[in-house]
């Protein structure tokens, strides 16, 4: 229990009031199971001031024997560093326990000095009864010299409580008034509460941390509770004292590879072999693959029912291809820039003198396929060419019998679904009559699902998805490759740390053409953007955030001045108590749980 010399110290607002009086005041209120006469002994108030005080025998002063002598030098450090750590923890746990209560009101006041009370028995509490006598002494030594450079260092330790507590009241006080939050979602109608903060940090302080759970991804105080402070004292710690910190940095280290091991797991779930920043080929090639394979099938279909239509002597009727002929005159400017407008012309000349103008459906047939191998997907030409195609169906619609129309059915389908989509018909590549591929093996995953709109997309996926186990065992390393590219973004620094913004605006960029939900389906999406939200936490300190851990700052500068000073002690003294500091702050900030402490109505 502190002295009524260091209660006043600590409380200057009390200075007007009498020994006597304050004494009286402090036992009637908050220490009435005590005894009068010892609580007043345990103040420091003498046997004189205290009414009625019954008379005392004095024995003779026990002997000191050389043992009390050595022990109680050994335990002299432990001591200042202990009186170091009561003189600045108690007043601020006096402080945080009357924000607890209220300030202001009586259970605020008792709480303060119960909250005091037990901080200050958690301190190392002398063995003997000499190691007092010296850390007195030395007091006393220090006190009686002239104010110097010095001797004035020596008040390190008087002055080290002034700001922390000053500071810490400033930010507890306001807050205490608006906090108490309520955790109606999580147990009964009257849960506990948080304290310290406001209902929105404390809510989404247990938001985070319940998402940073179903992710598997582990979160330090400051990142669950977003407290700018706290976030700068875990990045600082482990830079300022690497060996005290380094729980704190394994745990840095460990969070890395749960959000790395998190990609996977979600990678693995959409059944894909060959996720990999290496498989970009391997997958752009199971894509083209079936691709070709449903290409080619249907490609066989139609051109099946077309001779069936010719065996049967259907394709052989005339027909008026003037349409044609306007067309080609409308456009004749643009074969400047697209030859082979000119090409079609051409054919179609060549045709009309070698039969006389009787133009069949076979000859027309042939001229469908020239504008097919002409056209260019994604460029001017593969637009006129397929102009050209549809005034060719245009011609022959209602001509021929049954089995033409079935060919040309079957051919319009095969168009719609291959030849008519730039995606999926610059994937097939040779089929427009190149030598090279449109789009290279290591491209298609972009091609597919990064450059296009949901529509284009959905063009080839489903595609995939029709193409039997095979094709949807494309569309899963589709997927699978949709979150390796996502963890590529994230871990893209030539730095080797992880980058937000990147997996960010990766993750923002598909949601927005909502390809995540075609993808994942809303459940995957929601996944998805939960752990970004997670690694984010982990990852970005917020800007003007409150900061209610400088506190913790006051005291290690204190600690260092103390270390500075050159009397006997002072720095093995200011040693322990920095290591049991940095010790205490790295344990909070790597054990700490937003929702048990809610549930313990803790912050």
């Amino acid at each position: 229990m502190a002295t009524l010399v260091e209660f006043r110290a600590q409380n200057p607002e009390y200075n007007d009031m009498p020994d006597l009086a304050l004494a009286d005041a402090l036992h009637s209120k908050y220490y009435a199971d005590i005894p009068r006469g010892k609580f007043f002994e345990q103040l420091g108030v003498t046997s004189a001031q205290i009414p009625g005080a019954e008379a005392t025998t004095s024995l003779p002063p026990k002997p000191v024997t050389m043992q009390d002598r050595i022990m109680g030098a050994i335990e002299t450090p432990a001591i200042i560093a202990g009186q170091v750590g009561q003189m600045v923890a108690t007043p601020l746990a006096k402080m945080f326990g009357e924000a607890y209560g209220g300030y202001g009101t009586p259970q605020g006041k008792e709480m303060g000095q119960k909250a005091a009370q037990v901080t200050s028995q958690q301190f190392y509490q002398p063995r003997t009864e000499t190691g007092p006598d010296i850390v007195s002494a030395m007091g006393k030594a220090l006190g009686a010299i002239p104010p110097t450079p010095l001797s004035s260092a020596g008040t390190a330790l008087s002055t080290l409580a002034g700001p922390a507590l000053s500071q810490a009241r400033n930010i507890v006080a306001p807050a205490a008034i608006t906090t108490q939050q309520r955790m109606a979602a999580l147990l009964q109608p009257k849960n506990p509460q948080m304290t310290g903060m406001g209902a929105a940090s404390t809510d989404q302080a247990l938001i985070r941390q319940e998402r940073a759970l179903q992710q598997g991804i582990p979160l330090t105080k400051g990142e669950q509770l977003q407290d700018f402070g706290l976030l700068k004292r875990e990045s600082d710690l482990p830079k300022e004292n690497p060996d005290l910190a380094k729980a704190l940095t394994e745990f840095k280290q460990r969070q890395k590879q749960d959000i790395l091991k998190r990609f996977e797991q979600l990678s693995d779930q959409t059944g894909a072999e060959y996720a990999d920043p290496t498989a970009y080929r391997k997958i752009g090639s199971l894509v083209d693959t079936q691709l070709v394979k449903q290409f080619d099938a249907k490609k066989l279909k139609v051109d099946e029912a077309y001779q069936a239509a010719r065996d049967a002597g259907e394709t052989k009727q005339v027909v008026d291809v003037t349409k044609l002929d306007e067309w080609l005159e409308t456009n004749k400017g643009k074969a400047i820039s697209v030859p082979a407008i000119n090409s079609i012309k051409a054919d179609l000349n060549q045709l009309k003198k070698v039969t006389n103008n009787q133009v069949t459906v076979d000859d027309l047939e042939e001229l469908y396929k020239s504008a097919g191998q002409l056209g260019e997907p994604g460029k001017p030409s593969g637009l006129f060419m397929k102009q050209v195609k549809n005034v060719i169906n245009d011609v022959t619609e209602g001509a021929g019998g049954d089995l033409y129309r079935t060919a040309r059915s079957q051919r319009k389908e095969l168009a719609n679904e291959f030849e008519n989509t730039y995606r999926v018909a610059k994937l097939l590549g040779t089929k427009g009559g190149y030598t090279d591929r449109a789009v290279a093996l290591d491209d298609v995953f972009s091609h597919v699902v990064l450059d296009g709109s949901l529509e284009e997309m959905r063009t080839v996926t489903k595609l995939l998805k029709k193409g039997g186990p095979e094709g949807q065992q494309a569309y899963a390393e589709l997927q699978g490759q949709t979150v390796q590219y996502l963890k590529d973004q994230l871990t893209k620094n030539a730095s080797g740390e992880l980058s937000f913004a990147k997996l960010k605006s990766a993750i923002d960029t598909l949601d927005r053409e909502d390809k995540l939900t075609y993808m994942f389906g809303k459940k995957g999406r929601e996944n998805l953007i939960d752990l970004r939200d997670t690694v984010q936490d982990a990852l970005v300190k917020p800007q003007g955030a409150v900061n209610y851990s400088n506190t913790g700052s006051v005291v290690m500068r204190g600690l260092d001045q103390l270390a500075a000073i050159r009397f006997p002690l002072a720095k093995t003294a200011a040693d322990i108590a920095k290591t049991r500091e940095i010790s205490k702050q790295v344990q909070e900030s790597t054990k700490y749980n937003a929702l048990v402490d809610a549930l313990k109505g803790k912050k």
